[in-house]
């Protein structure tokens, strides 16, 4: 069977809350950086959950995690997809291969753990009104992929590979990647990549330069994270760096659009007006565009003007993703 694209992701659950301004007070007090994501356990996620319960209310679950957000837009704007992940069978865990399922998104047969003890992962999302999102993420099972879960007769059949960068905080995960890509490289399998968080960027930077270094044709970043990889402040200056890593770069910026980087050659692609409500999942968005764009015979500054004008449209809804229907009018209205 031929694919277009092929994922390695975290199997994440989101769990959503609409939040007031003074939460900031409360992740200061406990140092959790505003408009990133931090790693934390069960237990400590546990508490944030009821803390933000008695301030907000019940939150809004959605099955999340940034590759699998991008593969349901792709898969959604029409391209074959497969993605490769691990959830505890809970109830968590079969809604999530539930919603791939229904959105016609193939996965593994191991995806899915009737032994461990360990729960599926979730991510505590919380939006500010300002439209910005801080999450505090519990990987739980997903941080057990390993190389067995990888199907290799699917990475040989699909155009593309997209491995998100924050699988390299998990060892396993890692060398999960590391496997995966070898087998791209040697099949004519392109290999995409994404920086995922400027945490991930900084602090995980010898491992995701691990990946790049076995094979990297598209890299996916935003201004943070470019700046974070490239340990600078100044962004031509990171665009320049990224450039001597891969051949084709995407770094987006907010509403102001996307730089576009192929072969040395840079371009500024113009971003679409938003009355943006939630950030949350718009990278995402941007990148399952591209990536059907691009599978469709378009050209990369192209497929960086579809994934923005996407993305300009899913700010404006609350959560990572928008209703199934609405993918097919964003790219009829795009054309």
């Amino acid at each position: 069977m031929e694919l277009d694209i092929c994922s390695i992701g975290n199997a994440i659950v989101d769990v959503q809350f609409s939040v007031k301004d003074k939460l900031k007070k409360y992740l200061d007090e406990h140092s959790i950086p505003f408009g990133t994501m931090m790693l934390i356990e069960e237990k400590e996620q546990n508490n944030l959950i009821n803390f933000l319960k008695l301030e907000y209310g019940e939150p809004v679950l959605a099955c999340g995690g940034s590759a699998t957000n991008s593969i349901y837009a792709a898969s959604s704007f029409g391209s074959n997809c497969h993605f490769t992940c691990k959830v505890r069978d809970d109830d968590l865990g079969n809604y999530y291969l539930k919603n791939l399922e229904s959105n016609s998104i193939l996965f593994n047969p191991t995806a899915i753990d009737k032994s461990s003890n360990l729960s599926t992962g979730r991510s505590v999302i919380m939006v500010t009104p300002d439209a910005e999102r801080t999450m505090c993420t519990c990987l739980g099972i997903s941080n057990t992929l390993n190389i067995s879960d990888l199907d290799e007769g699917i990475i040989k059949s699909s155009k593309y590979i997209f491995i998100e960068g924050y699988l390299v905080t998990s060892p396993s995960a890692l060398e999960t990647c590391k496997k995966a890509i070898k087998i791209a490289s040697s099949n004519q399998t392109r290999v995409a990549i994404s920086l995922s968080d400027p945490n991930i960027a900084d602090i995980f930077r010898k491992e995701i330069m691990e990946l790049i270094n076995i094979k990297c044709d598209l890299l996916f970043c935003n201004e943070s994270e470019a700046l974070s990889f490239s340990e600078t402040k100044d962004l031509y200056a990171a665009e320049k760096y990224l450039g001597a890593l891969v051949s084709s770069s995407l770094i987006t910026l907010h509403e102001k659009g996307c730089m576009v980087s192929k072969d040395g050659n840079s371009e500024f692609i113009e971003g679409f007006k938003a009355e943006a409500i939630d950030t949350n999942g718009a990278g995402d968005m941007f990148a399952g565009a591209v990536f059907n764009s691009l599978i469709e015979g378009n050209d990369l500054p192209s497929s960086a003007k579809f994934g923005c004008y996407a993305a300009s449209k899913k700010v404006e809804n609350f959560g990572p993703r928008l209703p199934k229907e609405s993918y097919m009018q964003i790219k009829n209205n795009f054309l």
